[in-house]
């Protein structure tokens, strides 16, 4: 057999072990997966996908023997993968609650790859548990000041199919104390407290195109609510701010399974339910992306961005010599880059 032929026969077995890892056969899943490592003891690529069935079926001796093996395999090897390789070691040791051997690993990967959103949830519930390890050293009682105004502004935010409201909690602030400028890519807010100093929120990038002229701020008695309208009505967001927010697509007037497609998470969370339905749908796409070569994900992404979000591909070969036509969704338009600049809530 050729190297061709096992390179071939390799990406046969890869296809079926990620189709049974989607189908919840975990069992099929590792057996190829298995079958993958025999092949190429030394691609750390396999054993980390191994490494995650482990942890799946709550194996997670043998996840984090898979783990180790993928960190010496990685030791002059790729970044991402050795990043991947930490991660994976460190969420499978916060599983069998060893906190502070997880915190080396995680923050080795932050080290690597800093911008990996799973991580940074791990990061969290790890540190949150060491947290809890430490003793507790009672604080002294300090009498509440009176007569003092509560100035303390905090936001919030939500969403719908077609904007994204943003609520900042500041108590009788005044109009012409407020400037807000809106971008097709960033929002800059900024308003002046009672005390005299300033509660500003800075977003850029945002995670997705905005339509400034159809976005709005209103200041009330409570509160002051922005509004920014989506350029691509649908998507839900991930986050207000980020570079690679794929977000979740919402099929209009649909309600099959399929309805939502996120990309975003690119490990489930392990202790969490298993996805079933729409969550399971968007697992198949996160696995999809974390798990392609770099032609499949050249192809997603300039599919993805081209098309402004409307059209996905992974055949690099179909769509990397050409355009991605843009094709919203029935009944939507699509529309340029227009912004708008708000002063003392006027638009400028």
């Amino acid at each position: 057999m050729t190297m061709s032929d096992k390179t071939k026969k390799s990406e046969e077995i890869l296809a079926k072990a990620n189709d049974a890892f989607f189908d919840d056969d975990y069992d099929e899943a590792l057996s190829m997966f298995s079958e993958l490592v025999i092949r190429e003891p030394e691609n750390a690529e396999f054993v980390l996908k191994r490494c995650s069935v482990y942890q799946k079926v709550n194996k997670l001796d043998l996840a984090l023997k898979d783990a180790e093996t993928a960190l010496t395999l990685l030791q002059q090897g790729s970044c991402s993968l050795l990043a991947r390789a930490h991660l994976q070691a460190g969420i499978t040791l916060h599983r069998l609650n060893e906190y502070k051997k997880a915190q080396e690993h995680l923050e080795q990967s932050q080290q690597l790859n800093s911008t990996e959103k799973t991580l940074i949830t791990w990061l969290r519930k790890n540190t949150e548990k060491l947290k809890e390890l430490e003793p507790v050293v009672p604080e002294p009682v300090v009498q509440p000041a009176t007569n003092v105004l509560n100035t303390t502004a905090r936001h919030e935010w939500f969403q719908n199919e077609n904007y994204i409201t943003i609520e900042v909690f500041v108590k009788k602030a005044k109009q012409e104390d407020t400037t807000v400028d809106i971008f097709e890519k960033s929002l800059s807010f900024a308003v002046k407290l009672p005390t005299g100093s300033t509660y500003s929120i800075e977003l850029d990038p945002l995670a997705h195109k905005i339509i400034p002229k159809e976005s709005t701020f209103k200041v009330l008695s409570t509160k002051i609510e922005i509004k920014l309208k989506k350029e691509i009505c649908g998507i839900m967001w991930g986050a207000l701010e980020s570079d690679n927010d794929l977000g979740t697509m919402v099929a209009p007037s649909s309600n099959t399974k399929k309805q939502a497609k996120d990309w975003n998470k690119l490990i489930e969370d392990d202790e969490e339910d298993k996805p079933a339905g729409e969550a399971a749908v968007n697992a198949l796409f996160q696995q999809i992306y974390r798990d392609a070569d770099p032609d499949t994900k050249r192809a997603m992404m300039k599919s993805f961005v081209e098309s402004n979000g409307t059209c996905l591909s992974t055949n690099w070969s179909d769509i990397g010599s050409k355009t991605t036509e843009t094709r919203p969704p029935e009944g939507t338009t699509v529309k340029k880059f227009v912004f708008q600049k708000f002063k003392n809530g006027e638009r400028v």
